[in-house]
C-alpha cells in the first residue's frame, strides 16, 4: 500500500508540474502560431503586394543572409583556428579584443559607417562619365550591398569566432600529431582534420549569424535595402496596411522554417566524435617570423573595422555632442534599458529552467514535444513576434474587455520572453543533461519531492549554466531593437530606441552617447563570459 501511495504521489506530482510546463510552452509559442495561421488567411493587399515587391524583399533577404554568413563564416573559422591552435606575437589581446564586436548592435554598427557609401562615389563618377549611367547605377547597387555585408559581418562574425574555438580547443594535440606523423602540412591538417570536425559548432555559430541577419531592421533601414523585415514596417507602418503586413511577417517565418531546415540537414551530415577523452595538453602550433605579421594583420581587420573604428567615432561625436544628454534623460534611459534586460533576464530562465526540469524529471515526452515549440521565438524577428503578440492581444482584449495588454511594459517583457527564451533554453537543456541526470533518476527512485530535488541539488549543479544563461539573454535583450521599438509603453524609451530614433531624424551625430551606453553596457559581461568559457575549456 506504502508503494502503491509514493506511485500515486509521483504520478500527481509528474501531472501537475507537466501540465504547468506545456502551459507555459503553448503560451509562449501562441503569438509565432497567430502570425503563421496568416498563410493561409487571405488578404486583399496581397495581390498587389506579390506582384510589386514580394521578390524583392525575398532576392535582397537571400543576398544579404548568404553574403554575411560567408563572410562571418570566413573571419570567424580563421580567428579561431589561430587562436586556438597557433603561438603567435599578441595572441592573448586577440583572445579578448575578436569578441568585442559582438558589443555592437548591426544598427549601431550601420549608424557608426553611415558615410561609408562615400568612398565609392570617386568610383561611381569615373563610371558615369567613362562609361553610362546604368553601369553606374548597378555599380552604386553592388557597392550598397558590399557595404552593407561588410557592417553586418563585422560585427556577427564573433558568433562563428566563439563556437569554432571552443571546438578546435576540445578536439585536443592528438589528431594534429598524428596528421603530422603521416606528413601532412598544416594547411592539409586543417582542411582534412580540424575543420571537418568542427563543421557542427560551424553551422550552429553561422544558424546564429542569419537569424540575427534576418532580424536586423536598423542597418538595412539605414543603407536603403528592402528586406522583408524592412518591408513589414514599410507596409504596416508607412502604409497603414496590418494585413499584408502579416501575410508577408507570415512568409518570412516560412522562409526560415526551410533556412533551418537547410542548417540542420547540413549539420546532421557533419556530427564527428570528439577527442575530449585525452588529457594530453595542447601543444601549439608555433608559426614563423612572416607568418606571424600576416596573422596578426588578418586578425587586426575584424577587430579594427568591427569596434575600433565604430567606438572610435562614436566616442568623438560623443565628445562634441555632450549638450545632447540632457535632452535626452540619458539616466532614465539607462534605468529603462537595465530594467527591462535584468527583468527579462531572470523571468526567462527561471521559466526555461522550469520547463527542462519538468521534462527531464519527470522524463515527459510530451514536455519535451511542447518545448521544442518554445525555443522557435529565437528563430524569429523581433519584428514578426511583435506582430504576433499584438494580433494575441487584440484577440484577449475581445473577450476581457477590461484588459488593455497593448502598450504595457508587461506585454513588452513577454514578447522579449518570447523572443529570447532559447537562448536560455539551450545551455540549461545541455547543462542539466550532463550534471543532473543520473541524480534525478535516483531522487525519482526515491521518492523525494521534485521540488526539493530542484532546488537542493539541480540548481547548485548548473548554478554557472544559469549565470551563463541570464547574461546572454541579458546580452540579447539590451541590443535588441524591432521588438522595443513596436511595443514599447508610451513614454518608455530605452538606449536602442533612443538611438534609432536620433538617427532616423539625421541626428548621427547626437546618436553617439545612447550607442555607446549600450556598448558599455554590453561590453562587460561579454568579456566575463568569454573568460568564463576560456578558463572551461583549457
Amino acid at each position: 500500500m506504502e508503494i502503491k501511495h509514493v506511485k500515486n504521489e509521483l504520478l500527481f506530482k509528474t501531472n501537475s508540474w507537466t501540465f504547468i510546463a506545456i502551459l507555459i510552452g503553448l503560451i509562449i509559442f501562441l503569438p509565432i502560431s497567430e502570425v503563421f495561421i496568416q498563410l493561409f488567411n487571405p488578404s486583399e493587399s496581397w495581390p498587389h503586394l506579390k506582384k510589386t515587391v514580394f521578390s524583392t524583399y525575398l532576392i535582397n533577404t537571400i543576398v544579404l543572409t548568404i553574403g554575411t554568413g560567408l563572410l562571418s563564416t570566413l573571419i570567424g573559422v580563421f580567428c579561431a583556428w589561430v587562436i586556438a591552435c597557433c603561438e603567435f606575437p599578441l595572441k592573448k589581446f586577440f583572445e579578448w579584443a575578436l569578441i568585442l564586436p559582438l558589443a555592437i548592435p548591426t544598427y549601431v554598427s550601420a549608424y557608426a559607417y553611415f558615410d561609408i557609401l562615400e568612398l565609392s562615389n570617386p568610383i561611381l563618377i569615373w563610371v558615369r562619365e567613362n562609361i553610362n549611367l546604368e553601369a553606374m547605377q548597378s555599380l552604386n547597387s553592388f557597392f550598397v550591398y558590399f557595404f552593407t555585408i561588410l557592417v553586418l559581418s563585422s560585427v556577427l562574425y564573433p558568433y562563428i569566432y566563439l563556437l569554432a574555438r571552443a571546438s578546435f580547443l576540445k578536439q585536443g594535440n592528438q589528431l594534429i600529431e598524428a596528421g603530422l606523423s603521416l606528413g601532412h602540412n598544416i594547411n592539409e591538417i586543417f582542411w582534412k582534420i580540424a575543420l571537418p570536425m568542427a563543421r557542427p559548432a560551424v553551422f550552429a555559430g553561422l544558424s546564429l549569424v542569419i537569424m540575427e541577419t534576418l532580424n536586423d531592421y536598423g542597418a538595412v533601414k539605414h543603407f536603403g535595402i528592402p528586406t522583408f523585415t524592412s518591408g513589414i514596417f514599410r507596409t504596416w507602418l508607412g502604409m497603414g496596411d496590418m494585413s499584408g503586413a502579416l501575410k508577408l511577417a507570415a512568409y518570412l517565418m516560412l522562409l526560415i522554417l526551410i533556412l533551418l531546415l537547410i542548417e540542420k540537414k547540413a549539420r546532421s551530415r557533419a556530427r564527428y566524435h570528439e577527442n575530449s577523452g585525452s588529457n594530453k595538453p595542447f601543444k601549439k602550433i608555433i608559426l614563423s617570423r612572416k607568418k606571424s605579421i600576416v596573422t596578426i594583420a588578418l586578425c587586426s581587420i575584424p577587430f579594427l573595422f568591427g569596434f575600433l573604428i565604430p567606438v572610435f567615432r562614436l566616442s568623438l561625436w560623443a565628445f562634441i555632442s555632450q549638450d545632447v544628454i540632457r535632452n535626452i534623460s540619458l539616466l532614465s534611459l539607462v534605468k529603462n534599458s537595465l530594467f527591462l534586460s535584468v527583468a527579462v533576464s531572470l523571468l526567462t530562465v527561471v521559466l526555461a529552467l522550469l520547463l527542462v526540469f519538468s521534462a527531464k524529471y519527470f522524463q515527459s515526452k510530451l514536455t519535451s514535444f511542447t518545448n521544442r515549440f518554445a525555443i522557435l521565438g529565437y528563430s524569429v524577428p523581433g519584428a514578426v513576434i511583435a506582430m504576433g503578440i499584438l494580433l494575441l492581444s487584440a484577440q484577449i482584449n475581445k473577450i476581457y474587455v477590461d484588459i488593455i495588454l497593448t502598450g504595457s511594459l508587461l506585454i513588452l517583457i513577454f514578447a522579449f520572453i518570447t523572443r529570447f527564451f532559447a537562448v536560455a533554453w539551450q545551455p540549461i537543456d545541455s547543462g542539466m543533461e550532463k550534471n543532473c541526470k543520473n541524480i534525478n533518476d535516483a531522487s525519482r527512485s526515491l521518492g523525494i519531492p521534485a521540488i526539493f530535488s530542484l532546488i537542493k541539488v539541480n540548481i547548485p549543479l548548473i548554478k554557472n549554466t544559469l549565470i551563463t544563461a541570464s547574461i546572454l539573454v541579458f546580452i540579447d535583450s539590451m541590443k535588441e531593437l524591432p521588438l522595443t521599438l513596436i511595443l514599447r509603453p508610451f513614454n518608455f524609451n530605452t538606449l536602442s530606441t533612443a538611438t534609432f530614433d536620433l538617427s532616423s531624424q539625421a541626428q548621427i551625430v547626437e546618436s553617439s552617447i545612447p550607442a555607446l551606453c549600450i556598448i558599455m553596457i554590453v561590453a562587460i559581461p561579454l568579456i566575463s563570459l568569454n573568460l568564463k568559457g576560456k578558463n572551461k575549456l583549457q
